[in-house]
């Protein structure tokens, strides 16, 4: 994050895909600001718990390991945190954030909609990406969905940060970096574990 925020292009805006309880979107606010720039920050989370038994069709009411604790009050639980952490740590700079799918992000900002953000502020997007951080659904079918969809707007050297995409890792983020390695539009900057690539043409 803090190599891609230094050298990403002048213009364009900080998109993150994945928010949850706002960490990953502190640290970036964070690094903005000490690097003077001043990127537009926007984001999306749906929003959604991921059980470890989901993928096998038995999906329970509440979250693993804690029968009393139910998927609704956890989700909006992690929402709310997100909103107080942006408010606390950054009140003059909060995030653009939307509670969206990414599906639906891209689909809203291709058809030119206005948006609005969990602060209840509304805006639009008029620039296109210079550094994307994509940490949504880490499947392989969605990774590969929300690189497509990022790669369309992220502006010629600009910054992917793949989380979980580390080659000891189990995930679909993990195997879809064995395509961008044959991606001739991209370079890999570094993978310390998660792999930063940056866009080199179009």
């Amino acid at each position: 994050m803090d190599y891609a925020i230094q050298h990403m292009p002048n213009d364009g805006i900080v998109l993150e895909i994945g928010s949850y309880a706002g960490l990953s979107t502190n640290v970036m606010l964070h690094l903005l600001h000490k690097y003077h720039k001043k990127h537009t920050f926007v984001g999306c989370d749906a929003w959604i718990y991921e059980g470890f038994n989901d993928h096998t069709g038995i999906i329970e009411k509440h979250i693993d390991g804690k029968p009393d604790v139910s998927r609704t009050d956890y989700v909006a639980y992690l929402k709310n945190a997100f909103i107080n952490a942006a408010t606390l740590l950054h009140p003059n700079t909060k995030p653009y954030t939307c509670h969206l799918a990414s599906d639906a992000f891209f689909e809203k900002w291709n058809a030119n909609d206005v948006f609005i953000d969990v602060f209840d502020r509304t805006f639009s997007i008029q620039q296109k990406i210079s550094f994307c951080y994509i940490d949504g659904d880490h499947s392989y079918e969605q990774t590969k969905k929300d690189f497509e969809n990022v790669d369309s707007k992220l502006k010629v050297n600009g910054f992917i940060l793949l989380d979980d995409s580390a080659k000891h890792l189990q995930f679909g983020s993990s195997d879809f970096i064995k395509e961008i390695k044959k991606n001739e539009k991209y370079e890999i900057i570094d993978n310390n574990p998660n792999y930063l690539i940056k866009k080199v043409k179009e």
